[in-house]
């Protein structure tokens, strides 16, 4: 009976020291790892490997991020490889950009991260185990969920732009036929206030005083017994023809430069007309009270087109070949005086 009882010891002894062995290896030896540790959510996937190297344990983080920018999702990839130490499932490691220390807790199940690990998540993160198929397999569905958003947004953001650049384009469109019609106005006061009154008036007047000049000369001519200072009388009646005859050339030079100038004008009105014409008819369907606009649109195009009917006429009492004729008889005037003078100087020597 004693031999059996220590028979039943020994075996309770081996399977003491059986459960202490497995208790230390459980406790004390190397802990289990996965093939890799995953963090996801709608907009990111933050894949994690541990790898220990003797005392030394390298982890390597790839962080996908899904961002905006201008308002296109964005999927963008970064990776960071981190060194530090493992002691039991506790893991230590070194933050290269800020020097301080990560701390963590890793097992076959997961990682877990305490404190600030994203900046967007200030609590406890954690990493769940997944073998890398799966996080590729995963990753592949985020990079094709994102980019097929970002096409939708694209297009709605082209749509948008497009819609916003018809809203500028009526806007600049309205104004610009706002400042046409202003300008056609505008335009058409002065083309009105260009008139060639004077100039045709001053031409008049220098014609008839060169013929009074001229039967003032012939008048002096006829007179029995002219003297030398009746005859120097003339000369000078002569010199004053001569300085009225260069006047009208001068003149001739105002009336030209009138002329450009109402030219110039006729060109920018129907240049305007043309213009606020095509731009209304682009607009129009969309103008609040389109028809009262159109109204005063009109009117203006009809102020601009009776002002320039009106120039056309005016210069067409002073145009070249009217001009040439004042000048052609002012000229002639002159000669008949050169002439009377000569014959006269001939006739008494002097």
């Amino acid at each position: 009976m004693k031999g059996k009882n220590k028979s039943i010891m020994i075996v309770l002894a081996l399977v003491i020291v059986a459960l202490l062995g497995y208790t230390g290896y459980r406790f004390f030896g190397p802990v289990t790892l996965a093939e890799g540790y995953l963090y996801e959510d709608d907009t990111r996937m933050l894949y994690t490997s541990v790898t220990v190297n003797n005392e030394k344990v390298n982890v390597e983080m790839t962080d996908s991020i899904v961002e905006t920018e201008d308002s296109i999702p964005v999927l963008k990839t970064e990776s960071i490889l981190l060194e530090g130490t493992l002691d039991g499932e506790q893991l230590t490691l070194k933050n290269p950009a800020t020097g301080q220390d990560i701390i963590g807790t890793v097992n076959g199940d997961e990682l877990q991260f305490d404190g600030l690990l994203m900046e967007e998540n200030k609590g406890q993160t954690s990493l769940v185990a997944t073998n890398k198929s799966v996080y590729e397999s995963k990753l592949a569905t985020l990079t094709k969920r994102t980019s097929e958003e970002a096409e939708v947004k694209k297009k709605e953001v082209a749509e948008q732009r497009a819609k916003d650049a018809a809203r500028v384009d009526f806007a600049k469109k309205v104004e610009k036929t706002g400042k046409l019609e202003a300008d056609l106005i505008e335009t058409a006061k002065y083309l009105d206030e260009l008139q060639f009154t004077d100039e045709a008036q001053f031409s008049n007047d220098q014609i008839a005083e060169l013929q009074r000049l001229l039967e003032e000369i012939r008048t002096y001519s006829t007179q029995p017994g002219l003297s030398k200072m009746e005859f120097e009388v003339m000369q000078g009646t002569l010199g004053s023809m001569k300085v009225l005859v260069d006047g009208m050339n001068t003149m001739d030079g105002s009336i030209q430069d009138k002329n450009k100038n109402m030219q110039e004008m006729i060109a920018i009105m129907e240049t305007d007309m043309k213009d606020i014409q095509t731009i209304w008819a682009e607009i129009k369907a969309s103008v609040p009270d389109a028809e009262k606009r159109e109204k005063e649109i009109n009117a203006a195009i009809k102020t601009a087109t009776d002002s320039i009917a009106q120039a056309k006429q005016r210069h067409g009492s002073v145009d070249k070949s009217g001009q040439a004729k004042v000048k052609e008889t002012a000229n002639s005037l002159y000669q008949q005086a050169v002439n009377v003078l000569n014959q006269t100087k001939a006739k008494y020597g002097f």
